[in-house]
């Protein structure tokens, strides 16, 4: 590639004059010309990404439904749990579901209710519904043992997950996890100011 880059360069700069600019925009050059050979030869009726797959949903009682993609595998099943508003098509879900496929492990990603393409109204939403969520998906969903792997927030959730059910979690794995944020605000605000404290401990429970 660098080659072809000095060769367009050096057709179009007198070599005398060559400085960081004429390289840079020589290469490129040269870059662009492959690539405008390369398109030429793909059809253009092919997407420029995957379609999405159908998104599936838990359906629960006096609850929101959660939407969910669930990959059937071998145990331990691996339950991806996303950080705060995050939701189950981020980046980080995508790369466990490809390294899961790759291994043959089960997985499941699913949105929190309030978010994504579940259920829910997210001004009504606490921390505490959230690890109903988790909860449901290991009790409704999840076949055998369990991975969790939270995510900032998710990791604080994922705790409280293995606490609950600790006869199904066999591990945890924790990415950039938050496991002290909501304590540190909880801590930080005025003894006196009760009432928020009271509205704190009811979005942490």
């Amino acid at each position: 590639m660098a080659g072809a880059g000095m060769a367009t360069l050096g057709s179009w700069v007198p070599r005398r004059r060559w400085g960081r600019e004429a390289v840079f925009l020589g290469f490129y050059r040269g870059l662009s010309a492959l690539l405008a050979r390369k398109s030429e030869r793909t059809p253009r009726w092919v997407p420029a990404c995957r379609p999405k797959s159908s998104v599936s949903f838990l359906s629960r009682p006096d609850l929101p439904n959660l939407a969910y993609k669930k990959l059937k595998g071998k145990s331990p099943g691996i339950i991806f749990i996303p950080g705060y508003i995050s939701n189950m098509n981020g980046t980080k879900a995508l790369a466990i579901e490809e390294f899961c496929k790759s291994l043959g492990h089960a997985y499941i990603r699913f949105d929190y209710s309030g978010v994504g393409n579940s259920d829910g109204n997210l001004q009504e939403c606490t921390v505490g519904k959230w690890r109903k969520d988790v909860l449901s998906i290991i009790d409704d969903l999840a076949e055998g043992p369990q991975i969790l792997v939270g995510s900032s927030l998710g990791g604080w959730l994922m705790l409280h997950a293995a606490i609950a059910r600790p006869q199904k979690v066999v591990a945890l794995i924790g990415i950039a996890t938050a496991v002290d944020g909501l304590v540190i605000q909880f801590n930080q605000l005025p003894v006196e100011d009760s009432g928020k404290k009271n509205f704190f401990f009811l979005h942490l429970a």
